[in-house]
Protein backbone atom coordinates (compact mmCIF):
# COMPACT_ATOMS: atom_id res chain seq x y z
CA UNK A 1 0.00 0.00 0.00
CA UNK A 2 1.63 3.09 -0.71
CA UNK A 3 0.91 6.58 1.28
CA UNK A 4 -0.71 9.21 -0.59
CA UNK A 5 2.70 11.88 0.42
CA UNK A 6 5.98 9.85 -1.15
CA UNK A 7 7.87 10.60 1.91
CA UNK A 8 10.81 8.36 2.93
CA UNK A 9 12.32 8.23 6.35
CA UNK A 10 16.09 7.05 6.32
CA UNK A 11 16.67 6.06 9.79
CA UNK A 12 20.28 6.75 10.83
CA UNK A 13 19.96 8.97 7.65
CA UNK A 14 22.96 11.20 8.68
CA UNK A 15 25.47 8.40 8.56
CA UNK A 16 28.11 8.06 5.08
CA UNK A 17 25.65 5.58 3.50
CA UNK A 18 23.09 7.80 4.46
CA UNK A 19 24.01 11.04 3.15
CA UNK A 20 24.99 9.35 0.26
CA UNK A 21 21.36 7.97 -0.42
CA UNK A 22 19.86 11.06 0.59
CA UNK A 23 21.33 12.88 -2.17
CA UNK A 24 20.66 10.33 -5.11
CA UNK A 25 17.02 10.24 -4.05
CA UNK A 26 16.94 13.93 -3.50
CA UNK A 27 18.60 14.09 -7.42
CA UNK A 28 16.62 11.40 -9.22
CA UNK A 29 13.34 11.27 -7.40
CA UNK A 30 10.51 14.19 -6.40
CA UNK A 31 10.07 12.22 -2.78
CA UNK A 32 10.47 13.92 0.46
CA UNK A 33 13.08 13.23 2.18
CA UNK A 34 13.63 12.73 6.58
CA UNK A 35 17.23 11.77 7.75
CA UNK A 36 15.84 10.38 11.42
CA UNK A 37 18.39 10.20 14.24
CA UNK A 38 18.86 10.63 18.26
CA UNK A 39 20.72 13.54 17.06
CA UNK A 40 18.11 16.14 16.05
CA UNK A 41 20.50 19.23 15.05
CA UNK A 42 22.82 17.08 13.56
CA UNK A 43 19.69 15.61 11.57
CA UNK A 44 18.84 19.01 10.67
CA UNK A 45 22.07 20.53 9.52
CA UNK A 46 22.53 17.38 7.27
CA UNK A 47 19.31 17.78 5.56
CA UNK A 48 19.88 21.50 4.94
CA UNK A 49 23.24 20.23 3.15
CA UNK A 50 21.20 17.84 0.59
CA UNK A 51 18.51 20.18 -0.43
CA UNK A 52 15.21 22.12 -0.18
CA UNK A 53 13.13 18.45 -0.15
CA UNK A 54 14.67 17.39 2.64
CA UNK A 55 14.21 18.24 6.48
CA UNK A 56 16.05 16.27 9.60
CA UNK A 57 13.97 14.65 12.34
CA UNK A 58 14.71 13.59 16.13
CA UNK A 59 14.05 10.48 16.38
CA UNK A 60 14.98 7.51 18.89
CA UNK A 61 14.03 3.71 17.54
CA UNK A 62 13.83 2.60 20.57
CA UNK A 63 11.00 4.63 22.36
CA UNK A 64 7.45 3.70 22.52
CA UNK A 65 6.11 6.34 20.06
CA UNK A 66 8.56 5.60 17.42
CA UNK A 67 5.80 3.41 15.34
CA UNK A 68 3.35 6.26 15.56
CA UNK A 69 6.02 8.55 13.96
CA UNK A 70 6.67 6.26 11.56
CA UNK A 71 3.77 4.73 9.96
CA UNK A 72 3.22 8.26 8.76
CA UNK A 73 5.79 7.45 6.12
CA UNK A 74 5.58 6.02 2.87
CA UNK A 75 8.66 4.01 3.49
CA UNK A 76 11.04 3.57 5.69
CA UNK A 77 14.83 2.51 4.73
CA UNK A 78 17.04 1.30 7.78
CA UNK A 79 20.69 1.89 8.26
CA UNK A 80 20.92 0.96 11.84
CA UNK A 81 21.34 -2.08 13.70
CA UNK A 82 19.39 -0.24 16.78
CA UNK A 83 16.14 -0.51 15.09
CA UNK A 84 13.72 -3.12 16.96
CA UNK A 85 12.57 -6.00 15.05
CA UNK A 86 9.52 -5.56 16.53
CA UNK A 87 9.13 -1.93 15.08
CA UNK A 88 9.57 -3.23 11.48
CA UNK A 89 7.14 -5.68 11.60
CA UNK A 90 4.72 -2.92 12.94
CA UNK A 91 5.30 -1.02 9.72
CA UNK A 92 4.84 -3.38 7.33
CA UNK A 93 1.76 -4.68 9.02
CA UNK A 94 0.33 -0.27 9.10
CA UNK A 95 1.39 0.05 5.72
CA UNK A 96 5.06 1.38 5.44
CA UNK A 97 7.38 -0.01 3.19
CA UNK A 98 10.51 -1.41 4.85
CA UNK A 99 14.04 -1.76 3.69
CA UNK A 100 17.06 -2.99 5.50
CA UNK A 101 21.01 -3.23 4.65
CA UNK A 102 22.23 -4.86 7.94
CA UNK A 103 24.85 -7.06 6.89
CA UNK A 104 24.51 -9.09 10.97
CA UNK A 105 23.26 -12.13 10.15
CA UNK A 106 21.83 -12.20 13.59
CA UNK A 107 20.32 -9.24 13.71
CA UNK A 108 18.71 -10.15 9.72
CA UNK A 109 17.51 -13.06 11.07
CA UNK A 110 15.74 -11.65 13.43
CA UNK A 111 14.55 -8.87 11.56
CA UNK A 112 13.09 -11.89 9.02
CA UNK A 113 11.15 -13.62 12.00
CA UNK A 114 9.72 -10.61 13.29
CA UNK A 115 8.19 -9.20 9.87
CA UNK A 116 7.24 -12.61 9.32
CA UNK A 117 4.47 -12.72 12.03
CA UNK A 118 2.24 -10.07 10.16
CA UNK A 119 -0.47 -11.68 9.03
CA UNK A 120 -1.48 -9.54 7.00
CA UNK A 121 1.20 -7.09 6.00
CA UNK A 122 0.11 -3.92 4.04
CA UNK A 123 3.31 -3.26 2.96
CA UNK A 124 6.29 -4.69 1.52
CA UNK A 125 9.35 -5.46 3.18
CA UNK A 126 13.02 -5.75 1.69
CA UNK A 127 16.13 -7.06 3.40
CA UNK A 128 19.96 -7.58 2.61
CA UNK A 129 20.08 -4.68 0.22
CA UNK A 130 23.42 -2.91 -0.40
CA UNK A 131 26.48 -4.23 -1.56
CA UNK A 132 26.63 -7.74 0.16
CA UNK A 133 24.26 -8.49 1.13
CA UNK A 134 22.30 -7.40 -1.87
CA UNK A 135 24.65 -7.34 -5.51
CA UNK A 136 26.34 -10.19 -4.52
CA UNK A 137 23.30 -12.14 -3.74
CA UNK A 138 21.31 -10.50 -7.14
CA UNK A 139 25.17 -11.76 -8.89
CA UNK A 140 25.08 -15.25 -7.81
CA UNK A 141 21.64 -16.02 -8.23
CA UNK A 142 22.25 -14.96 -12.42
CA UNK A 143 24.92 -16.87 -12.11
CA UNK A 144 23.22 -20.18 -10.89
CA UNK A 145 20.55 -19.16 -13.85
CA UNK A 146 23.15 -18.99 -16.71
CA UNK A 147 25.65 -22.03 -15.62
CA UNK A 148 22.50 -24.52 -14.24
CA UNK A 149 25.74 -26.92 -13.20
CA UNK A 150 26.67 -24.39 -10.25
CA UNK A 151 26.76 -26.16 -7.05
CA UNK A 152 28.95 -23.63 -5.17
CA UNK A 153 29.96 -19.89 -5.07
CA UNK A 154 33.21 -18.12 -3.87
CA UNK A 155 32.92 -14.20 -3.55
CA UNK A 156 35.86 -11.74 -3.32
CA UNK A 157 34.91 -8.40 -1.64
CA UNK A 158 37.86 -6.13 -1.83
CA UNK A 159 37.54 -2.71 -0.44
CA UNK A 160 40.26 0.11 -0.37
CA UNK A 161 41.60 2.02 2.56
CA UNK A 162 42.44 5.10 -0.11
CA UNK A 163 39.24 6.75 1.63
CA UNK A 164 37.75 6.75 5.10
CA UNK A 165 34.85 4.91 5.45
CA UNK A 166 31.77 5.53 7.27
CA UNK A 167 32.05 5.22 11.45
CA UNK A 168 28.97 2.33 11.46
CA UNK A 169 31.07 0.55 8.74
CA UNK A 170 34.27 0.80 9.96
CA UNK A 171 33.10 -0.25 13.69
CA UNK A 172 30.66 -3.36 12.53
CA UNK A 173 33.80 -4.59 10.64
CA UNK A 174 36.28 -4.62 13.63
CA UNK A 175 33.30 -5.91 15.47
CA UNK A 176 33.12 -8.91 13.12
CA UNK A 177 36.59 -9.88 13.35
CA UNK A 178 35.71 -11.37 16.67
CA UNK A 179 32.66 -12.82 15.67
CA UNK A 180 31.62 -16.17 14.20
CA UNK A 181 29.43 -16.79 11.50
CA UNK A 182 26.99 -19.51 9.50
CA UNK A 183 28.36 -21.01 6.32
CA UNK A 184 27.29 -23.63 4.36
CA UNK A 185 30.04 -25.86 2.68
CA UNK A 186 30.05 -28.79 0.94
CA UNK A 187 26.60 -29.35 1.87
CA UNK A 188 26.93 -29.26 6.12
CA UNK A 189 26.26 -26.15 7.62
CA UNK A 190 28.74 -25.16 10.06
CA UNK A 191 30.02 -21.93 12.38
CA UNK A 192 32.99 -20.36 11.00
CA UNK A 193 35.00 -18.09 13.02
CA UNK A 194 36.18 -14.82 11.01
CA UNK A 195 39.52 -15.17 9.53
CA UNK A 196 39.68 -19.11 9.85
CA UNK A 197 39.56 -19.64 5.84
CA UNK A 198 41.66 -17.88 3.16
CA UNK A 199 42.19 -18.20 -0.53
CA UNK A 200 43.63 -16.12 -3.46
CA UNK A 201 41.59 -14.99 -6.46
CA UNK A 202 43.22 -14.81 -9.76
CA UNK A 203 42.49 -11.16 -10.53
CA UNK A 204 43.37 -8.96 -13.66
CA UNK A 205 45.65 -7.11 -11.71
CA UNK A 206 47.46 -10.28 -10.17
CA UNK A 207 46.49 -12.11 -7.20
CA UNK A 208 44.50 -11.15 -3.95
CA UNK A 209 44.86 -12.78 -0.62
CA UNK A 210 41.21 -12.75 1.24
CA UNK A 211 40.04 -14.10 4.63
CA UNK A 212 36.38 -15.48 5.29
CA UNK A 213 34.60 -12.43 6.62
CA UNK A 214 30.87 -12.86 8.41
CA UNK A 215 28.43 -11.18 5.55
CA UNK A 216 25.58 -13.01 6.06
CA UNK A 217 25.04 -12.98 1.65
CA UNK A 218 27.17 -16.70 1.88
CA UNK A 219 24.55 -17.94 4.14
CA UNK A 220 21.14 -16.55 2.34
CA UNK A 221 22.86 -17.10 -0.97
CA UNK A 222 23.78 -21.05 -0.07
CA UNK A 223 19.69 -21.53 1.01
CA UNK A 224 18.16 -19.45 -1.31
CA UNK A 225 19.79 -20.95 -4.66
CA UNK A 226 20.03 -24.11 -2.86
CA UNK A 227 23.65 -24.70 -3.85
CA UNK A 228 26.02 -27.38 -1.39
CA UNK A 229 27.96 -23.68 -0.50
CA UNK A 230 28.64 -20.20 -0.15
CA UNK A 231 31.82 -18.28 0.58
CA UNK A 232 32.63 -14.75 1.16
CA UNK A 233 35.75 -13.88 1.84
CA UNK A 234 37.65 -10.11 2.19
CA UNK A 235 40.25 -8.23 0.96
CA UNK A 236 41.35 -4.39 1.55
CA UNK A 237 43.79 -2.49 -0.54
CA UNK A 238 46.88 -2.37 0.09
CA UNK A 239 46.72 -6.20 0.62
CA UNK A 240 49.34 -6.17 3.63
CA UNK A 241 46.03 -4.18 5.74
CA UNK A 242 44.28 -8.10 4.53
CA UNK A 243 47.14 -10.05 6.87
CA UNK A 244 47.05 -6.91 9.51
CA UNK A 245 43.08 -8.19 9.61
CA UNK A 246 43.53 -11.70 9.94
CA UNK A 247 46.22 -11.30 12.38
CA UNK A 248 43.66 -9.53 14.86
CA UNK A 249 40.88 -12.22 14.51
CA UNK A 250 43.34 -14.62 16.93
CA UNK A 251 43.65 -14.56 20.52
CA UNK A 252 43.71 -12.52 22.43
CA UNK A 253 43.51 -9.75 19.83
CA UNK A 254 40.01 -10.55 18.57
CA UNK A 255 38.69 -10.18 21.92
CA UNK A 256 40.31 -6.82 22.02
CA UNK A 257 38.26 -5.55 19.02
CA UNK A 258 34.69 -6.73 20.37
CA UNK A 259 35.74 -4.30 23.54
CA UNK A 260 37.46 -1.49 21.99
CA UNK A 261 35.88 -1.26 18.50
CA UNK A 262 34.36 2.25 18.97
CA UNK A 263 37.69 3.59 20.41
CA UNK A 264 39.52 1.96 17.01
CA UNK A 265 37.09 3.29 14.61
CA UNK A 266 37.48 6.66 16.28
CA UNK A 267 41.27 6.45 15.50
CA UNK A 268 40.83 5.13 11.99
CA UNK A 269 38.95 8.09 11.11
CA UNK A 270 41.64 10.66 11.97
CA UNK A 271 44.57 8.39 10.81
CA UNK A 272 46.01 8.36 7.08
CA UNK A 273 44.41 6.79 3.83
CA UNK A 274 46.00 4.38 1.97
CA UNK A 275 45.23 2.25 -0.96
CA UNK A 276 42.52 2.94 -3.92
CA UNK A 277 39.57 4.20 -3.14
CA UNK A 278 37.17 1.62 -5.44
CA UNK A 279 35.87 -1.85 -4.52
CA UNK A 280 36.24 -5.45 -6.76
CA UNK A 281 33.71 -7.87 -6.72
CA UNK A 282 34.53 -11.15 -8.06
CA UNK A 283 32.70 -14.53 -8.13
CA UNK A 284 33.24 -18.26 -8.74
CA UNK A 285 31.17 -20.52 -9.69
CA UNK A 286 32.18 -24.06 -9.45
CA UNK A 287 30.72 -27.47 -10.45
CA UNK A 288 29.85 -30.59 -8.25
CA UNK A 289 33.52 -31.84 -8.25
CA UNK A 290 35.15 -28.46 -7.49
CA UNK A 291 35.58 -27.52 -11.16
CA UNK A 292 35.60 -23.48 -11.67
CA UNK A 293 32.80 -23.12 -14.53
CA UNK A 294 32.05 -19.40 -14.37
CA UNK A 295 33.63 -16.37 -13.06
CA UNK A 296 32.64 -12.88 -12.84
CA UNK A 297 34.94 -10.21 -11.99
CA UNK A 298 33.48 -6.02 -11.00
CA UNK A 299 35.09 -3.16 -10.29
CA UNK A 300 33.02 0.38 -9.34
CA UNK A 301 33.28 3.37 -6.92
CA UNK A 302 33.77 3.33 -2.73
CA UNK A 303 31.63 1.09 -0.84
CA UNK A 304 29.51 3.46 0.54
CA UNK A 305 28.22 4.69 -3.09
CA UNK A 306 27.75 1.45 -4.31
CA UNK A 307 25.60 0.41 -1.28
CA UNK A 308 23.72 3.70 -1.78
CA UNK A 309 22.96 3.66 -5.08
CA UNK A 310 21.49 -0.24 -4.32
CA UNK A 311 19.38 1.15 -2.25
CA UNK A 312 17.78 3.86 -4.56
CA UNK A 313 17.28 2.08 -6.65
CA UNK A 314 15.36 -0.25 -4.90
CA UNK A 315 13.24 2.87 -3.09
CA UNK A 316 13.03 3.73 -6.84
CA UNK A 317 11.61 0.62 -7.89
CA UNK A 318 8.98 -0.26 -5.01
CA UNK A 319 7.62 3.21 -5.54
CA UNK A 320 7.23 2.90 -9.17
CA UNK A 321 3.31 2.67 -9.79
CA UNK A 322 3.51 0.63 -13.02
CA UNK A 323 5.06 -2.01 -11.52
CA UNK A 324 3.95 -3.33 -7.82
CA UNK A 325 5.27 -5.79 -5.78
CA UNK A 326 3.56 -8.08 -3.37
CA UNK A 327 3.55 -7.45 0.15
CA UNK A 328 5.06 -8.91 3.21
CA UNK A 329 8.83 -10.27 2.86
CA UNK A 330 9.97 -10.47 -0.85
CA UNK A 331 13.65 -10.54 -2.06
CA UNK A 332 15.80 -8.06 -3.85
CA UNK A 333 15.07 -9.39 -7.07
CA UNK A 334 12.04 -8.98 -6.69
CA UNK A 335 12.42 -5.31 -8.02
CA UNK A 336 16.17 -4.98 -9.18
CA UNK A 337 17.10 -6.75 -12.14
CA UNK A 338 21.00 -7.68 -11.57
CA UNK A 339 22.15 -6.41 -15.20
CA UNK A 340 20.89 -3.03 -14.81
CA UNK A 341 21.31 -2.30 -11.08
CA UNK A 342 25.59 -3.84 -11.98
CA UNK A 343 25.55 -1.29 -15.12
CA UNK A 344 24.45 1.66 -12.62
CA UNK A 345 26.46 0.88 -9.30
CA UNK A 346 29.46 -0.80 -10.71
CA UNK A 347 31.68 0.55 -13.64
CA UNK A 348 33.51 -2.26 -15.44
CA UNK A 349 32.02 -5.78 -15.47
CA UNK A 350 34.61 -8.70 -16.76
CA UNK A 351 32.37 -11.99 -17.07
CA UNK A 352 33.43 -15.21 -18.31
CA UNK A 353 33.69 -19.14 -18.43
Amino acid sequence: MQKNTPEICLLGGYGDVGLRLAALLHQHTQMHIVLAGRNGPRAQSAARDIGPRCQGMALDVGTADAAARLTEMALCINLTEATPPELAASLVAAGTHFIDSAATPAYVAGLARAIATVSAPRATAILQTGLAPGLTNLLAAQMTREHPKTRSIDILIQMGMGTHHGAAATQWTLQALAQTYPMKWNGAWQEVRTGANTRTFETDEGPVHAIGFAFIDQASIARDLDLTGARTFLAVDPGWMTRVLRGLTRAPLRGLMRRYSAPLTRIMQRGPTMGGTGTRLALEGLNGTGEVIATRSLTGGPQADITAEVIAQAVIALQHPSAPVKTGMQPLGAVLDPATITARALGVSRPGV
